[in-house]
């Protein structure tokens, strides 16, 4: 049994990585993620200390079940 889904995450863009914003949700897709940055941009603005790129990214979960127990 395979399980497949894609998240859409409000991160900062730290050059070689990307780190989440923190206590922000996981988005089913785009527009989602995009309504809630319009509702909580200076929030989040605020929190940036280091003038970091925000940005959304789409992040690809797989799972695969090994063995049930």
């Amino acid at each position: 049994m395979k399980n497949y889904r894609q998240v859409h995450i409000i991160a900062k863009d730290r050059g070689f990585k990307y780190e989440p914003v923190p206590n922000t949700p996981e988005f089913h897709d785009e527009k989602e993620a995009l309504d809630y940055w319009r509702y909580n941009q200076n929030s989040i603005k605020d929190a940036n200390f280091y003038d970091d790129p925000i940005v959304i990214i789409r992040r690809e979960v797989n799972n695969v079940l090994a063995k049930e127990l």
